[in-house]
């Protein structure tokens, strides 16, 4: 299964609902940028610089730095208390907004 295309546009609102408008009747598995905050993996897009995610997006961003932290060294320190906490984490992100994560 493909991944659907990201189109990126810097345009005033009229033009973005043309193209948006154009993209749904070309059928096209796309999704519309026109905001960093409309990008459902904003926290993860490498190419936004993290000042331009809004407040849930920083946050989310960093829950998933935190986990992936507690993830490599989980071996290393075999602690229950770390292990509670990666997954008290893991269960925070999943309660934010599909658009965060």
């Amino acid at each position: 299964m493909s991944k659907p295309l990201k189109v990126v546009v810097s345009a005033d609102n009229r033009q973005r609902q043309v193209i948006a408008r154009l993209l749904d009747e070309a059928a096209l598995d796309c999704e519309l940028l026109c905001q960093p905050e409309d990008c459902a993996q904003a926290p993860l897009c490498r190419w936004l610089a993290p000042e331009r995610l809004n407040d849930v997006g920083r946050i989310a961003s960093e829950l998933l730095e935190a986990i992936h932290t507690l993830e490599q060294t989980r071996h290393a320190f075999r602690s229950k208390q770390l292990g509670g906490l990666r997954k008290r984490l893991q269960l925070l992100l999943e309660s934010l907004p599909v658009s965060a994560r």
